[in-house]
């Protein structure tokens, strides 16, 4: 009887289990993936990265001695972008909301967070960095998106 209920106990954990555990092995090789795609784009540039954010939609890297950034978008076929942030002039967090009313209280709801970054020039939009879209198939937590995205953007302007 006892060795029935422990391998009935055993099935039922890796029953139950497996698939969280299977779950964190892909991420777990999707980000590794990510970052050598990031550290391969990075190279061929001549970039040395100091600081690398790697989420689900998007990883950026930042190398603040030539004062360049590198955005790579695993979701669109590892689409990448380089800015060269001596051209730019100023960076902020872009809050995008609606408001809706809800029991007679008005309320609004962010439904996008990202960063603009605008030339030196003509104050003309160089770039922006999308970190969350309520829309998008990444759905993380937006308090979060916002947390990382002020954190990148002081780094930025740091680098600016």
């Amino acid at each position: 009887m006892e060795t029935s209920s422990t391998i009935i106990g055993l099935s039922l954990f890796v029953l139950f289990m497996g698939p969280i555990f299977y779950a964190l092995y892909r991420q777990g090789l999707k980000e590794k993936r990510n970052k050598k795609a990031l550290q391969n784009l990075a190279k061929s540039n001549n970039m040395k990265l100091n600081h690398i954010e790697i989420s689900n939609a998007l990883v950026l890297g930042l190398d603040k001695a030539q004062h360049k950034l590198l955005i790579l978008e695993p979701a669109n076929a590892n689409q990448h972008q380089l800015i060269d942030l001596s051209e730019v002039n100023k960076t902020s967090v872009i809050k995008r909301s609606v408001s809706f009313t809800e029991n007679d209280k008005k309320s609004t709801k962010i439904i996008q967070i990202s960063i603009e970054l605008l030339s030196e020039s003509n104050h003309k939009r160089i770039s922006e960095i999308l970190f969350y879209d309520e829309d998008g198939a990444d759905n993380s937590d937006m308090e979060t998106q916002l947390f990382t995205a002020s954190r990148w953007n002081n780094l930025i302007q740091a680098s600016l």
